[in-house]
């Protein structure tokens, strides 16, 4: 069975937001094309963010003031009056939305952008994930827009730029792939017992098993013994695919959680 082949490379985030934008929503990052020149044509690369920032200087409103706190103020006090500057003072918004294939661009995050001289980044990873990268799919797309929070859009000489990193990958097959010629269905009653139900095969391509019991669970093993409570599980009514992208030609066997447990299959080459 070939291998499959992963090729990546590095992109840029890089979109600006002025006076000219007014309030319409801006395509922020979605995974490239890959085009006719790259090495392999296929369709769209998927991306990890790990860099994701807004430069933001603003100057068409009065300057934030930086809350005037006692050193006896609870912390509760503090974040409040924190909060109170970022949302109900002078200040213009910004707002981040995802999007796919399957689901219209939906709201995500609103960022409260005021004027803080010169100017001050925001990190933006933190508002899609705790992790320290942000995966998106090849269907995904992130964009943003500027709306009115009660005075106005960006005016004059303010700038909102959105820059970062991504890395983006695509996995492909060779070419010269084989493609499957025949299938062969399987059915087992699988027991308490391990049992083997596929010898080894170097032709296997495609192999896909369905729990059919309502109640047992059968656990799947790569080898000659399958031992109950590992490996891999099927719950009742669950299924698992060997395939081209998830690769094995050795030994399989199971073994269920109740005896008469009953396990079809498909074997392909």
């Amino acid at each position: 069975m070939p291998n499959q082949a992963i090729y990546s490379r590095s992109a840029n985030i890089l979109k600006r937001f002025s006076s000219q934008s007014g309030n319409t929503m801006i395509l922020l990052y979605e995974p490239s094309a890959v085009t006719p020149w790259d090495l392999v044509a296929t369709t769209r690369y998927y991306g990890f963010v790990s860099d994701f920032r807004l430069k933001v200087q603003i100057s068409s409103i009065a300057e934030s003031q930086i809350p005037n706190l006692d050193i006896t103020s609870s912390r509760a006090e503090r974040l409040a009056a924190v909060r109170n500057m970022e949302w109900n003072s002078p200040r213009k918004e910004f707002q981040l939305f995802l999007e796919t294939s399957t689901q219209s661009s939906v709201h995500v995050a609103s960022i409260s952008l005021l004027n803080r001289q010169p100017y001050y980044h925001i990190n933006l990873l933190p508002y899609f994930t705790d992790n320290g990268i942000l995966n998106i799919s090849s269907d995904c797309r992130i964009l943003g827009r500027i709306v009115n929070a009660g005075w106005g859009l960006l005016q004059s000489n303010d700038e909102v730029v959105c820059f970062g990193s991504v890395k983006e990958e695509v996995t492909t097959l060779p070419e010269n792939e084989r493609t499957i010629q025949y299938c062969q269905p399987h059915s087992w009653t699988i027991g308490t017992t391990s049992l083997q139900i596929l010898p080894s095969n170097p032709n296997r391509l495609q192999t896909t098993l369905v729990n059919r019991s309502t109640t047992a669970t059968v656990f799947i093993n790569y080898g000659n013994t399958a031992v109950a409570g590992q490996g891999i599980a099927l719950l009742p009514g669950g299924s698992y695919e060997i395939n081209l992208t998830n690769p094995y030609e050795g030994v399989i066997s199971a073994i269920a959680t109740a005896s008469g447990t009953l396990l079809a299959g498909l074997e392909c080459v």
